[in-house]
């Protein structure tokens, strides 16, 4: 115990000594932080075993330490401050991405996707778990005490120059060995390049080997993979006069099937399991929302590392909308938001939609895309006024994460919602009713598909766990129940969790694309109007 007050005090009564022991603290505290968000934000592989885990980790650690050196020595005070206040603000997003979408942020979605994710940061902060805000105050909080009590002015000016310097020139020469010559960047088949070796190496990386002809390559390879899981299954059948897709926003499997006060949140679409066929369905939400319309319009598997509607090149060609117009049906395309999020009025035209309607659009009708009910009601009218065949494609944004939209009058189960997963609900009661009465609005001899673009990401609102991460699809006709062919749901594939978007979209255009709609006549047995009223837990009235 002398022993080590004897130290201390050796080292406390030597300025400059304290200086490089408390330096060596910081960047040791800086490098360990980073190391930790790396690991929790890059999501391994659990196919990766514990001793690759350690190098690994070691890789990253050994070029935390040069970079965090290089910063420390070369910053001081309120520019250091100012570069820790940045790190924090970086580790949130990097863990909200995360979080959000299960893959670590690349460089391509950053760059050529942050005006989407400015859009919706204040649903992306919503997300952030507080166990990391708590992590990224502490951790701020300390480096900014042990850089403040740093007797800086002990080490000359040279020496902190130096010691940049170095610590650049061993950063450099660690990324080049490690990634270029030890275990090549481009070679990594287990894990991501930004658990591999951090994210600024994976992102320099990324920006110098950009390959827009590769990355065209591998969206039409993805692009060529088609499903036939269901198509064998449940066989295709005659669409009728309309043909309406209805993509919700947020909308959870889970969602349908949860209660409050022993009611259903969503009884129009818990109903419809007896009239329409019903599946459980594993969404893409790899990069964001556009995937979902994506791969329903293309009936294609998006590339998964950028936004699809930003792939240089790539071909709209044979997307739902031509093949909707070659069986006849006039292409409208329907959405809240303006056409330049993600992208879509440009891929949307080279669709060969008829007509599209952005918020833009919107705005000359005094339709405020943004609510549900007055987009829906929308088309609804369109339909009804239309003497040709209409195939409509909808997007809702109303119930968009932090589902903080709805004014008071529209909140149905909590009029003062305390949580996420309160404020979740509302949303959900509305969409349902706004679906419902969107229905009622529709012709006769018209099917209605409704989907969810991605889950949630809510948890906590229900018990069960069965659909967790799932999205409900309905193919429901107007004078129909089309629950009755639905094979696949006898054979338990339907609810089995185990088809994707990919086969759901694969199957829509086979329907569409054997469409007879002209001179189809329903049986007498089938054409009963049948209603879908609001169910008691546990059972479905229809009338």
């Amino acid at each position: 115990m002398a022993s080590l007050r004897t130290a201390w005090n050796n080292v406390y009564g030597n300025k400059r000594l304290l200086a490089y022991a408390l330096i060596g603290l910081l960047i040791g505290v800086w490098a360990t932080e980073i190391l930790l968000v790396q690991h929790w934000s890059a999501c391994p592989s659990t196919a990766i075993k514990t001793g690759t885990l350690v190098k690994d980790s070691a890789r990253r650690m050994a070029l935390n330490i040069t970079a965090c050196g290089f910063f420390i020595c070369l910053l001081h005070k309120n520019l250091l401050t100012l570069a820790f206040s940045l790190w924090t603000l970086s580790l949130s997003v990097l863990m909200v991405y995360s979080n959000y979408f299960g893959r670590p942020l690349s460089y391509t979605v950053f760059i050529n996707q942050s005006r989407e994710g400015l859009a919706v940061s204040d649903a992306a902060f919503t997300f952030l778990r507080w166990e990391i805000i708590v992590f990224a105050l502490f951790a701020f909080a300390l480096k900014a005490t042990i850089s403040t009590v740093i007797p800086r002015k002990q080490i000359p000016k040279q020496v902190y120059f130096r010691w940049a310097t170095s610590y650049a020139i061993c950063y450099l020469l660690l990324a080049f060995f490690l990634a270029g010559v030890h275990k090549p960047i481009r070679e990594i088949r287990l894990g991501s390049p930004e658990y591999i070796y951090g994210y600024a190496v994976a992102w320099i990386t990324e920006y110098l080997t950009f390959d827009s002809s590769a990355l065209l390559k591998d969206a039409n390879e993805k692009a060529k993979v088609k499903s036939d899981v269901l198509v064998n299954i449940d066989s295709a059948f005659p669409l009728g006069k309309h043909v309406v897709v209805v993509q919700v926003e947020s909308l959870d499997y889970l969602a349908v099937e949860s209660t409050v006060r022993n009611k259903f949140v969503m009884p129009f679409l818990k109903s419809l399991h007896e009239i329409a066929m019903t599946y459980s369905v594993k969404p893409f939400h790899k990069t964001g929302s556009c995937e979902a319309d994506f791969s329903l319009l293309m009936s294609a598997t998006p590339i998964g590392s950028l936004n699809p509607f930003q792939v240089p090149g790539f071909s709209y060609e044979q997307s739902l909308a031509q093949v909707a117009s070659q069986q006849g049906y006039r292409s409208i395309a329907f959405h809240g938001n303006t056409g330049s999020f993600f992208q879509r009025r440009n891929a949307y035209e080279q669709m060969g939609f008829d007509e599209i309607f952005f918020s833009e659009e919107l705005a000359n009708h005094q339709i405020a895309g943004e609510w549900d009910e007055e987009l829906l009601a929308f088309s609804a009218k369109t339909l009804r006024a239309a003497k040709d065949s209409q195939f409509h494609f909808i997007i809702t944004i109303t119930s968009h994460a932090p589902f903080k939209k709805l004014p008071i009058e529209k909140r149905e189960l909590y009029k003062h919602p305390a949580t996420i997963q309160e404020r979740y609900l509302n949303n959900m009661r509305y969409v349902d009713r706004t679906l419902k009465s969107y229905v009622k609005q529709l012709p006769e001899d018209t099917t209605v598909v409704i989907y969810g673009d991605h889950e949630s990401n809510v948890r906590g609102y229900t018990s069960s766990d069965t659909h967790q991460d799932r999205v409900p699809w309905f193919i429901l006709q107007k004078g129909r129940a089309l629950s009755h062919f639905q094979r696949s749901q006898k054979k338990g594939l339907a609810l089995s969790g185990n088809l994707n978007q990919l086969d759901m979209a694969c199957y829509l255009r086979d329907c569409i694309s054997v469409a007879q709609q002209n001179g189809f006549q329903f049986s007498s047995k089938d054409r009963s109007e049948r209603i879908a009223v609001e169910p008691r837990v546990g059972s479905t009235t229809i009338r």
